[in-house]
């Protein structure tokens, strides 16, 4: 069973207002309302039953105002973010929270921003001392539960944003490519060490990777098991952004504000045709799944909303 509780930010427990503390935020500074999740997990994903008080991922809202949020998922496991099954289990529930009809976020989030709690890492990937442990049969299981919440994280409906900082290999990064943009710190390093353990990367990486960079490129970062900066990851176009270190987290955010304002059916529709669209195999196809997801959008009184507030000289109220 998953027991929840709200605590808005003028009434924040310890562990709230050490999470604000670690992003220099007062809670009398905030503009708007801060809403944390709070939880206790019993992990799915192992054949051992474990249940765990400790948040490692954590998952709070920033009310954007017009009754819409930014919800920003943290990976907040010391050291590095190894991910192991209370993780996972966790990361599930909070993409569950997103989605679901019955989840207070369904209705009103517009963007995800996806960070870490630690300026020097992102995610190490998997928690190989864990993983140690497992039989062939767990490791394999956990390994397709990834894969599995890393595709949900990329079919979530609105857009998300990873915000890297420091280490980002394995997992970890396979966890950033399932965004739909990636902003990266100068002190970000990315790779894919898996063959050096004479494994593959299993939860995306070998798939995802060649649809950003190309395939000689990522044969190559994935053979070599080589790590990059942040600079070359964004000449590669595994990134999209790159600013001074400590920062990811704050561009990731303007990114969002910059998408939260537009019209929310249009984004979770523009989102839905691209994905889509790619996984067409000719441009006639693509087209024809671009036509369907504007048709949905005509018929909606944000569209009507969005040419009166042209004509009016006025910022628009989108209400999805």
């Amino acid at each position: 069973m998953v027991v929840a509780s709200k605590i808005v930010a003028a009434s924040l427990n310890y562990s709230s207002r050490q999470f604000l503390h670690s992003k220099n935020i007062s809670p009398s500074s905030c503009r708007y309302p801060i809403t944390f999740v709070q939880r206790r997990w019993r992990s799915s994903t192992s054949s051992v039953n474990i249940v765990s008080d400790e948040q490692h991922v954590r998952l709070e809202n920033v009310d954007c105002g017009n009754d819409c949020n930014i919800s920003i998922l943290t990976l907040n496991r010391p050291k590095a973010n190894a991910m192991g099954s209370v993780m996972l289990q966790q990361l599930q529930d909070s993409i569950e929270d997103l989605v679901s009809s019955k989840g207070d976020n369904a209705s009103t989030t517009r963007c995800v921003v996806l960070t870490s709690f630690s300026p020097k890492v992102f995610s190490a990937g998997a928690d190989l001392k864990e993983r140690a442990t497992m039989t062939q049969v767990e490791a394999s299981a956990f390994v397709t539960s990834l894969r599995n919440t890393f595709d949900r994280v990329a079919r979530l409906p609105v857009p998300v944003v990873a915000a890297i900082e420091g280490i980002a290999v394995g997992g970890g990064l396979e966890l950033a490519l399932a965004a739909d943009i990636r902003v990266a710190g100068k002190n970000a390093m990315l790779g894919f060490p898996e063959t050096s353990l004479a494994i593959i990367p299993g939860a995306g990486g070998t798939q995802r990777l060649p649809r950003l960079v190309g395939a000689a490129r990522a044969k190559e970062l994935i053979f070599t098991g080589r790590r990059i900066d942040s600079t070359t990851a964004a000449e590669y176009g595994l990134v999209q952004h790159v600013v001074e270190a400590g920062k990811a987290e704050e561009e990731a955010m303007n990114i969002a504000k910059e998408i939260a304002k537009n019209g929310p059916l249009a984004i979770r529709a523009a989102k839905s045709a691209i994905d889509e669209g790619l996984e067409t195999d000719n441009m006639n196809n693509a087209l024809f799944v671009e036509r369907h997801h504007y048709q949905r959008i005509v018929p909606t009184s944000d569209r009507l909303e969005g040419l009166a507030a042209f004509q009016e000289g006025r910022t628009p109220v989108y209400k999805g």
